[in-house]
Order: structure tokens, then sequence, then C-alpha cells
């Protein structure tokens, strides 16, 4: 079997542009912020003032272009390998059930399989918005986030999925597993809707429950937490807004103490929203939150994790306290070190002091009676 080269997106799109003039290409660079060496996209009168021309004129040169542009693309020089790119990328919709969030278009499918340097990844937006039929952006949509759809999908019989899904989590007021979460959307499929996925599972040989995830990370009104735990998507176990949320959350995914610093770039790259958080700043909720617990030197874990407030020498007073009765300096040693991140020498020197702990004959160690 020959395998179908793939087209070279980058190659084709810049010869594209090469069909302009240079006022033109610059025009469309600017404002669609085509090419990675832009910060990002221009203004009519930022590109206005660099060319001393009105925003209109400016409008009516991006105008001209993007016609120009069209009418190259279905010229012999193009047309064959833009429907190859074309072809391939309502392959890649139609295993996601016809509608794809459009950050994840860019992440799973534009940087995966189109090799981007020169250009930015907005130029592939551009292409299919300008030069390609088959599909649609649908932005402010009240269910959605910006998505991009094949033609013949209804996103209102999505959005009905959405709402059911919706009620079920509000009289719930819990969270669902991944699984869960797929398995209640199928249960709540609509006949029309489950229909009209079967030319979709059919062709690719997919199961329903892949196109039921694209669905869900496509809804602006129910998203994943870091832990992959679904609910409605202001609920402050979905999308933190406190830090003492966020900081909870980081070590239920880590699991284990960690430094003050590491919660900081573990909260900056989960990304809860646009905020950058500094350490000091988490270093000061880590103090003042009851939930967290200091367990060594900047070392801090959450205290339902059985973590015990207080100094290495209240540690050892709890220890005995609940052994009622005389340890070993070893036997202590397990059980600090359970709660705390110090040296054994750190424990020895609490132990020995004769204010605060009693040594018995048989050189054991016991709270002072």
């Amino acid at each position: 079997m020959t395998n179908i080269k793939q087209t070279n997106f980058q190659e084709l799109f810049v010869n594209l542009l090469s069909k302009l003039s240079e006022r033109e290409q610059d025009v469309l660079k600017n404002r669609y912020h085509l090419t990675s060496d832009l910060p990002k996209k221009a203004t009519l009168k930022q590109i206005g003032d660099t060319y001393n021309i009105t925003r209109e004129r400016v409008r009516q040169i991006e105008k001209e272009a993007i016609r120009k542009l069209v009418e190259q693309a279905g010229d012999s020089e193009f047309s064959t390998d833009l429907t190859q790119i074309e072809n391939e990328y309502i392959n890649y919709l139609e295993k996601n059930g016809g509608v794809v969030r459009e950050d994840h278009l860019l992440e799973n499918f534009v940087s995966t399989e189109h090799d981007l340097d020169f250009l930015h990844s907005n130029a592939f937006l551009f292409a299919l918005g300008n030069l390609f039929n088959s599909t649609e952006k649908v932005d402010n949509h009240d269910s959605f986030h910006n998505v991009w759809k094949l033609g013949d999908v209804d996103l209102d019989h999505i959005a009905e999925l959405i709402t059911k899904l919706e009620a079920v989590l509000v009289k719930e007021e819990k969270v669902y597993e991944r699984a869960q979460m797929l398995e209640l959307a199928k249960s709540n499929l609509t006949e029309q809707l489950e229909a009209s996925l079967q030319k979709y599972t059919s062709k690719h040989g997919l199961d329903i429950n892949d196109f039921l995830g694209s669905y869900l990370h496509s809804t602006s009104k129910i998203e994943s937490n870091i832990l992959d735990e679904w609910g409605l998507s202001h609920w402050d176990s979905i999308k933190p807004k406190k830090l003492g949320d966020k900081i909870n959350l980081v070590f239920r995914k880590i699991t284990k103490p960690l430094h003050f610093r590491e919660i900081a770039d573990k909260i900056n790259e989960s990304k809860f929203d646009h905020k950058n958080i500094c350490a000091a700043t988490v270093h000061n909720e880590l103090i003042a939150n009851d939930n967290f617990v200091l367990i060594g030197r900047g070392l801090y874990a959450l205290k339902d994790w059985g973590y015990s407030t207080g100094t290495v020498a209240d540690i050892i007073k709890g220890i005995l306290e609940k052994a009622n009765k005389p340890m070993t300096k070893d036997e202590i040693y397990e059980e600090v070190l359970k709660q705390r991140l110090v040296n054994k020498s750190t424990i020895y020197l609490t132990l020995i002091n004769k204010n605060k702990f009693d040594k018995t004959s048989e050189g054991r160690f016991d709270i002072l009676r």
C-alpha cells in the first residue's frame, strides 16, 4: 500500500501569501497574527498609522487580499493540497463527534500534524475560516467555548444534552469522575443526537464515549479540575478562586508533601485562572490556613492526611499520650517521622529536654509527670 505524502501546510500557505503584494501580505499578517515573529494581532488603526492610511482603507486592503487568496486557492497549484489538508481536518472532527473546542484543535491536531515555526497557529485558523467551506466557527454561544464544527452538526442538540447534565449536577451537588460523567452523558443522550452520531461511529470504528468526551470539553457550562473530576464550571471544587482551594487541589493531585515554592509552580502550571501567583503569597496562605501543616523546612502537607500541628515536642507528647506508655527512642523516631521531615538528631535533642520528657530506668521515654 502506497503512503500518501502529507502536505506541508506552512510551505503551502507561505506560497499562497506570496501571490499577494507586500502590503497586502503585511496587512493580513498583522491583522490575523499569522506569523510567529509578531507579538499579537494589530488593530486597523495601528496598521493604518504604519502606512499613513485610514482604518477604512486598511479594511478595504484586507478584504481584497482575502478575496485574492480565495481565488488563488481554487487554482490547480494549490487546490489539491488544500483539499488533502481539509480532508484530514474533517476526519479529525468526525472522530470527535463533529465538534472540537478551538484550543484543543490547535493543541491536538494543528501542533501534532503540522510543523509550524515561521507561521503562527492562527494561520491555520485563518485558512479554516477563509479557504475551507466544510466547517464553521461558533463563538459567543451560551453553552460552549469557541468551537469548530462540521456543517451538518446541530449544536442545539448537543446544547440540549448539556442542559440535562447541568440539571443532574445541580441536583446531586457533587463532582463526577470522568468515567462516571461519560456514563451520565450517555444515559441522557436524545435519540436524535445518538442517531446523528452513528455515521461517525460506524465510519471510524469508535465508541460514542469518544464523541461525548469532546462535547464535555467543548461546553463552558461543565468543566473538569486538575484531578479530572467533573462538575459545574463555577464550582470552587472545579475552578477554585480562593488560594486555599487551589493549594488543596494541588496537594490532592500530587498526593505528597511539597515545598511552598513547588506549590506555587504547580498552581501556575495548572492555570486555574489568568493570575500568576508568587511563592511568598502561597507561603502566607499555608501559614494562615489550618488545613495545611508545616512538616519540614518549607515543606507542607494536608492536615487531612493525618499530620498534626505544633512543634516536634508537641508531636512527641501526642504520640506518648496516645501510646499511654513509655516508648523507646527508635519507636518515637518512627512515629515522629510520619509527621515531620526532620533529622533524628532534632528529635533526640527534644527528647532529652528534661523540662518536657522523662527517661525511665529502662532507657525509654515518657511524658514528664
